[in-house]
């Protein structure tokens, strides 16, 4: 199986034009945006108009922060404007942040991401259709669409809706999104064991579910890359520092027992609580990283390890880097996955 190799870009929106066509340039297959400081949607726009070919995604747009005909109007918009190139990734955050940050609320993720995605696709259905909206959810009811609000299915002619994709870690929501999504979006911290293991068995129980064949699978490695040793130590330092921050949330707990770090959690997590990162970074041992992440000395060997460990497992691999890498050196590595997978 091939897999594509795809980048995610976070820059200000005055660069994002040039960089997703500098990304387009280099061969990547699709530019990922992610919702952290900003929007995830507002890029995409600027990539769309810069770019020709690769597809565009959000890898993940927090969808508990929003509500379904909200999502189904940015989606419909931008697979119109990209003539068909765009992903709707969404995932849920954790509930502190979705209750807190974004005063929303929050009960039952799973059922609810089920809900919400069948509450989009049914606004796109009456809008590709022209027929009465009519979804009546546990969580989520849209029952009214008059002609005023509908775009014009004219707009997504030859392409259709844009599909949707959904992260996840924990059983429940990987089996929703082999339920109801067209593809899924693996957390950076996973390891090849969790998804072998865990992610690919709950993504199957969900498709056999609703007689669905086999969810795509999108993994963004954590590689620690660099141009001089003092990069690649910062490198490390930085993913280091990432990875305390994930095992410190408790759904993210399975991962590291997937390689045997499981007691490491529950002193990582009180740490998180005075917020001293760069503390807890230095309680990750050098096995729970090298577990997690790929360091990249040489373009070809760091090909070799990403395909070795995610190639059996994935269909669409990109790079995780919590630290200002090198779009060159990155273009490097990809080139050098291709060159050997295909």
């Amino acid at each position: 199986m091939t897999v594509l190799i795809d980048t995610t870009i976070a820059c200000p929106l005055a660069e994002m034009g040039a960089a997703a066509a500098g990304a387009e340039e280099s061969g990547y297959d699709a530019v990922w945006t992610f919702e952290g400081a900003h929007d995830p949607f507002l890029p995409l726009l600027l990539a769309a108009e810069h770019t020709d070919r690769v597809m565009l995604g959000t890898s993940i747009a927090v969808a508990f922060g929003r509500n379904p005909l909200l999502l189904a109007t940015l989606g419909w918009d931008l697979q119109a404007y990209s003539r068909g190139r765009f992903i709707l990734g969404l995932g849920t955050q954790i509930r502190p942040h979705i209750t807190r940050r974004y005063s929303m609320p929050w009960s039952r993720p799973a059922d609810r991401m089920l809900d919400m995605v069948s509450a989009v696709r049914a606004i796109w259905d009456s809008w590709t259709t022209g027929g009465r909206l009519d979804h009546r959810g546990d969580f989520y009811q849209h029952t009214l669409m008059p002609p005023l609000f509908r775009p014009s299915p004219s707009e997504v002619d030859g392409f259709g809706p844009p599909p949707v994709w959904l992260a996840g870690v924990g059983p429940a929501m990987t089996r929703v999104a082999g339920r109801v999504a067209d593809g899924f979006l693996s957390h950076p911290l996973c390891t090849p064991e969790f998804l072998r293991d865990t992610t690919l068995p709950s993504l199957a129980q969900g498709a056999e579910s609703s007689g669905r064949g086999r969810t795509a699978v999108h993994h963004s490695a954590m590689v620690i890359i660099g141009d001089t040793a003092q990069e690649t130590a910062a490198a490390r330092a930085a993913v280091r520092t990432q990875i305390a921050f994930y095992a410190s949330t408790p759904a993210y707990q399975p991962i590291l027992a997937s390689v045997g770090f499981a007691d490491l959690h529950p002193m990582l997590h009180a740490m998180s609580k005075s917020g001293d990162w760069q503390a807890m970074g230095r309680q990750v041992p050098d096995e729970l990283v090298d577990s997690i992440a790929v360091t990249v000395d040489d373009p070809r060997d760091g090909a070799a390890e990403l395909l070795r460990r995610y190639g059996p497992y994935v269909d669409r691999l990109g790079f995780n880097t919590p630290y200002s890498a090198d779009p060159a050196i990155l273009a490097r590595l990809a080139r050098a996955v291709r060159d050997r997978d295909r």
